[in-house]
């Protein structure tokens, strides 16, 4: 098996609680703690890890996001 289709693979398994994600909208890396179904989609809760600008940002975009599923890709 190809180290691409290996990458391939990974990135179309579920993500699930304790995954490292990184969202799309802002880059930031963190690990999922909460995933909720609401029928038509995911919304994942990311808990993102720490960085030099968090001192400026406001408490809930510092803690984290939530996301739906296709905002987010896992870090590999």
């Amino acid at each position: 098996m190809t180290s691409r289709t290996k990458k391939r693979q990974q990135r179309n398994t579920p993500v699930t609680v304790g995954d490292r994600v990184r969202a799309r909208t802002t880059g930031r890396t963190g690990e999922v703690t909460h995933i909720q179904n609401d029928g038509a989609q995911d919304h994942l809760t990311v808990s993102y890890d720490g960085a030099p600008q968090d001192e400026y940002l406001t408490t809930p975009a510092r803690n984290g996001t939530e996301l739906p599923r296709e905002l987010v890709d896992r870090e590999m």
